[in-house]
């Protein structure tokens, strides 16, 4: 098992052990969390970077050029 450190506010007293067995399924399980929340965090802004990508590639068909996009959507950036 994975080693604990707590440090006592109050006295200093600084106290090393192993984590039970519910620390240890709740630390899992937060590390699996955090990892799903990342993988989240990525593909949305893969998913942003694709539909800023074709907004400006439409902007583009219709005539519009970057400096026009830029005024119109100073946000968008191109």
């Amino acid at each position: 098992m994975t080693q604990v450190l707590e440090v006592f506010a109050n006295t200093g007293e600084v106290v090393e052990r192993d984590r039970t067995k519910a620390e240890e399924t709740q630390f899992k399980a937060d590390q699996e969390a955090a990892a799903q929340a990342q993988a989240q965090f990525e593909a949305n802004a893969e998913a942003a970077a694709t539909t800023t990508a074709a907004a400006i590639a439409h902007a583009k068909s219709l005539g519009f050029t970057d400096a026009m996009i830029a005024v119109m959507y100073p946000n968008l950036g191109s």
